[in-house]
């Protein structure tokens, strides 16, 4: 399993288990009396077929031991019920506790159809539950809802735009207590980017919102976020973040700088936390870093990767936007091996290439054909992948030895876990023998509507090409590639105490049987957070 650089993986406990259940999407609050309370949803599976209860947690001993305190709701689809997916749970101001849940995404995600979101209301500290079903907050994955500066409730979620199909993320408010709710804005919508799963964070003192999205084509698109200073009712234009965390916890620490958790999806996998400047960072993009145990190191200007079995050191870079775009990647490497092992790649997602190297040859899928082109590739070349208006061509040393059309019908955009080069545009390894050596990697795109990119990096620079995520970047908690049926952890939520100490929690199916989860906790010190 991949180990970030930067880990508190050694410092996670288990702190509820459900047996033979799996146990998903906990939310944390601290009461006033210093009591936790934390409400999760307790499933047959991660998509649940059968039954969900919502279960409500509770600690005296600041997170460490938890016992069950009330059952909120349940659903038992059997019957006829609808699914209970992923449930929020807020203190508010005014001291009464709210939980949020959405119900079947494929029942609600879409504009046309009918709110799925159910409040239920504590007035009493979570002793006792008023159910709210009819309330007007439509879509799903809602965000915790929170007081607004201007004292109306709102909360995010996201659902499908016909117009586009694709989803939009909107903002609701109620300024009646949460008796009635209203759209007030659109967040983030633009007919490409699938944003969804928001967080929102007060900045400033409430002088303005955040809003951190997911992007869930995933497959090297970056998360988002966008701003407001009129408390939601106009949003600026979503800007990439350096980070790519699904399901985002997003909350502003006692020092000022905010801290983002969630499942990363393009590195190492596992929870990580992002903690930084959010208006600082706006609009940077980086790449990501392998996802599994890789060896690779700087050695006199030159990245070495090592191939090895159960290595993957590969490098994600941000896609096309469609096979409409211009696009110009080149590599100057070289490899080693014995016989004719596949060591190195080039492959360009949107575009369906994948551009393999041996010590002998540099090759290119055709269809059920593997063309070659006899190189000696041990020696210093440069590798390019130049493609415009549906010419590619593959040049070594600026001679052209591979010519495709490129159609324009999308190739496959995401993939979840990384796996199939031809889902990412990405360099490294191929293979599990032999060495590759890489001096300079030189990426442009020109899109047609979305901004141009420019990416280059240099060993001589003497940092790696996933310098930013391996420093700025926490492995809260891993999970293997090979868990099964897949790693599935990262809808997390924290808290920050008054010592400055952080609680964790997330739940993980890390070592479990399929099919089952369980919940975990980390205690991050300051000192994690530097």
């Amino acid at each position: 399993m991949y180990i970030a650089p930067r880990s508190v993986a050694g410092k996670v406990f288990e702190i509820w288990r459900s047996p033979g259940r799996f146990t998903k999407n906990p939310d944390l609050i601290a009461l006033p009396s210093g009591r936790l309370m934390l409400v999760y949803a307790d499933t047959d599976a991660h998509w649940s077929m059968q039954n969900q209860v919502l279960n409500l947690l509770a600690s005296y001993d600041g997170g460490r031991t938890w016992f069950k305190h009330r059952e909120i709701d349940e659903a038992d689809l059997t019957c006829g019920d609808e699914r209970l997916v992923t449930p929020r749970l807020s203190l508010l101001n005014d001291g009464r506790l709210v939980v949020i849940c959405d119900h079947d995404d494929d029942g609600h995600f879409h504009e046309e159809q009918p709110p799925g979101n159910w409040l239920y209301w504590s007035e009493n500290q979570g002793d006792t539950w008023r159910a709210q079903r009819d309330n007007g907050i439509g879509g799903f994955e809602p965000d915790r809802i929170l007081d607004l500066p201007d004292g109306s409730l709102g909360v995010v979620s996201h659902l499908m735009r016909g117009k586009y199909q694709e989803f939009a993320e909107l903002l609701w408010v109620s300024t009646d207590g949460g008796d009635t709710w209203n759209e007030r804005a659109t967040v983030a919508c633009d007919g490409y980017h699938r944003f969804c799963e928001g967080a929102i964070v007060l900045l400033h003192g409430g002088q303005r919102l955040a809003c951190v999205l997911r992007e869930n084509h995933s497959g090297g698109i970056p998360g988002f976020v966008t701003f407001s200073d009129d408390n939601g009712h106009s949003w600026s234009p979503p800007q990439k973040v350096p980070f790519a965390l699904h399901r985002p916890y997003a909350k502003q620490l006692a020092d000022g700088r905010v801290m983002v958790t969630g499942r990363n999806v393009n590195g190492g996998l596992g929870t990580y936390a992002w903690v930084g400047d959010l208006e600082a960072v706006a609009g940077q993009h980086v790449t990501g870093g392998p996802r599994r145990k890789y060896s690779a190191r700087l050695e006199e200007g030159t990245l070495v990767i090592q191939n090895r079995p159960e290595n993957e050191c590969r490098y994600t870079l941000l896609p096309p936007e469609s096979s409409f775009s211009d696009v110009d990647f080149e590599a100057e490497l070289r490899v080693e091996a014995s016989g004719e092992a596949e060591v190195a790649f080039l492959s360009v997602s949107r575009l369906g290439v994948l551009v393999t190297v041996t010590p002998d040859s540099v090759r290119m899928q055709r269809g059920r054909h593997q063309l070659r082109h006899r190189a000696d590739m041990r020696q210093w070349r440069r590798l390019r992948l130049h493609h415009r208006r549906g010419w590619l061509r593959v040049l070594v040393d600026d001679e052209a030895v591979f010519h495709r059309s490129i159609y324009r019908e999308e190739w496959p955009a995401s993939d979840f876990h990384g796996g199939n080069p031809l889902t990412r545009t990405q360099f490294g390894q191929y293979g599990d023998s032999g060495r590759s050596h890489w001096r300079s990697i030189r990426y442009q795109l020109g899109n047609p509507k979305l901004d141009d990119y420019e990416w280059r990096w240099d060993a001589a620079d003497g940092h790696l090409p996933d310098q930013y995520q391996r420093d700025h970047l926490i492995q809260i908690h891993g999970n293997h590639p090979a868990q099964q049926p897949m790693p599935d952890h990262g809808y997390s939520s924290w808290y920050q105490r008054e010592d400055g100490n952080v609680l964790l929690v997330d739940y993980s199916n890390c070592g479990d049987v399929p099919n089952t989860s369980h919940l975990v906790g980390v205690y991050l010190d300051p000192e994690d957070l530097s």
